[in-house]
């Protein structure tokens, strides 16, 4: 059984096949994924394919509602638009919450060198994710790229929150510092863990606590070492689950009940 705890078959790409990727995620063992929003546009499909899947026996699927930080490069998200683009989510959270289980992916993404541009408007944007997720008593799911401390500058107001820093992208360091901090915290590796130049990560996942450890393929980015170069989609979370289980010292069936447990909780579910 397989859980894929942040992917994007509400993507541009991915929608038009979703109903194809999500048999196949059955197929291969899924038992429940998360849809995770970043604009409009992925927040309305990440909800029509969890209203499409509500009578799914076989499957959970939900939805997280989220502004990416990268909006406010593409000029999507503005000073000028950020409290009506936030009363927009805020409205669209509470009409479909039984389908959205977290708010995000939201948080700092410095990768590109234009990100520093928007420096302070992606902090605000992120705080008002973190009111809406406290408000509204969500977890909040962290997008954070090249933007460690600047992400954790605004999460220090937020301790009460239950945090899931998804594609996880920094090292033990830095793990180690938001364990002391955060008492509800949970941590995604994606496939680019499996890479052979990711060693700080594979240093993160030993000894980051079995009770915070979440999977994901954040598809259709990130396909596992082996499947470089291809589409990636929720059923590939078997290939993840068997690198962790080897690099984790578990067996297959003992890392899917923890992996279970751990959807399940963030989640609220």
């Amino acid at each position: 059984m397989y859980y894929d705890s942040h992917t994007h078959l509400n993507q541009e790409d991915m929608f038009p096949r979703r109903k194809e990727y999500v048999d196949t995620f059955i197929q291969a063992g899924g038992k429940g994924l998360i849809n995770s929003g970043a604009s409009e546009f992925y927040n309305l499909k990440a909800i029509e394919i969890a209203q499409a899947n509500k009578d799914n026996k076989q499957l959970i699927v939900k939805a997280s509602l989220g502004r990416h930080p990268l909006e406010c490069v593409s000029n999507d998200v503005t000073s000028e638009n950020l409290s009506a683009k936030m009363d927009q989510l805020k409205s669209r959270c509470k009409e479909y919450a039984q389908y959205n289980v977290a708010i995000g992916e939201a948080g700092i993404d410095l990768h590109y060198p234009w990100g520093t541009e928007t420096l302070q408007l992606q902090k605000e944007l992120f705080a008002k994710h973190c009111d809406l997720a406290q408000e509204l008593d969500l977890p909040i799911v962290i997008h954070s790229r090249d933007a460690y401390q600047d992400t954790l500058d605004i999460l220090q107001n937020y301790k009460n929150l239950t945090i899931y820093f998804h594609c996880w992208g920094y090292g033990p360091l830095e793990y180690k510092q938001l364990d002391s901090l955060f008492p509800n915290l949970f941590i995604g590796f994606c496939g680019n863990v499996t890479y052979k130049k990711a060693q700080d990560l594979r240093d993160t996942l030993a000894i980051v606590r079995d009770s915070q450890l979440l999977l994901e393929t954040d598809a259709p980015y990130l396909s596992p070492e082996g499947l470089r170069g291809t589409t990636n989609h929720p059923a590939n979370i078997s290939h993840l689950y068997d690198f962790v289980a080897q690099q984790k010292n578990l067996s297959l069936p003992a890392l899917q009940t923890l992996i279970e447990t751990n959807f399940k909780k963030v989640y609220g579910l």
